[in-house]
């Protein structure tokens, strides 16, 4: 098949779909679509997503100024991470107490290596972490139902505004022209950003049977 830029977003997505499908089987993933997931296991996650939300943020806004699409593409100025520290502190959490997993500690490693290497790669991790706000809305649905968990802000950054935040951010990603070598070091680092949720999943889930 011709290489397309102007459809990145659908080679994104075919190209890590086992990928995806995998980190939606883990346990952790099933608990919290079926509003099942105890309040401590989700306060641990939000944790975890906050470290590697905040390395990704901080590596983007480092380099923007030297690589265009990084400014042009990521225009959330740091939402996710304000929306999680906010989650954190509604759990008592100080986001700057959590200690990374194993697994989210490979995660900040590997972008702070395509931070220097690959800056535009990044925008392959930025890729699964903006497109689950599709399904984390139907989350944040499942879990208001569970006692003890109220801190919805990051589930649910956009409200009733997620398909056209969405929508925007596919036609930015599409009309930025990446070469065929980008769009590949973009897939590769999508498919990195599954593997690391995928395995903070089993780490936060082997640490609540621990407990």
């Amino acid at each position: 098949m011709t290489y397309d830029s102007t459809r990145i977003m659908e080679t994104l997505k075919e190209a890590t779909a086992e990928q995806h499908r995998d980190a939606e089987r883990r346990q952790l993933q099933r608990e919290m679509v079926r509003g099942e997931l105890a309040p401590e296991t989700y306060a641990a996650w939000l944790g975890q997503m906050f470290v590697v939300h905040e390395a990704l943020w901080e590596a983007i806004a480092a380099r923007e100024s030297d690589h265009e699409p990084l400014a042009t593409i990521v225009v959330d100025e740091g939402l996710h991470v304000g929306h999680l520290r906010a989650d954190l502190a509604a759990f008592g959490i100080d986001a700057e107490d959590v200690a990374p997993l194993p697994s989210t500690q490979l995660a900040v490693q590997s972008i702070a290596l395509k931070s220097e290497s690959d800056p535009l790669s990044l925008l392959g991790y930025n890729y699964v972490l903006e497109g689950s706000m599709n399904g984390n809305r139907f989350i944040a649905r499942a879990l208001q139902q569970v006692p003890g968990i109220s801190a919805m802000s990051y589930l649910d950054p956009y409200g009733e505004e997620q398909r056209s935040t969405w929508q925007a951010y596919r036609a930015r990603m599409n009309e930025a022209g990446f070469d065929e070598p980008q769009g590949e070091r973009m897939v590769a680092a999508a498919r990195e950003m599954f593997a690391f949720i995928a395995e903070m999943s089993d780490d936060l889930m082997r640490e609540a049977v621990a407990a």
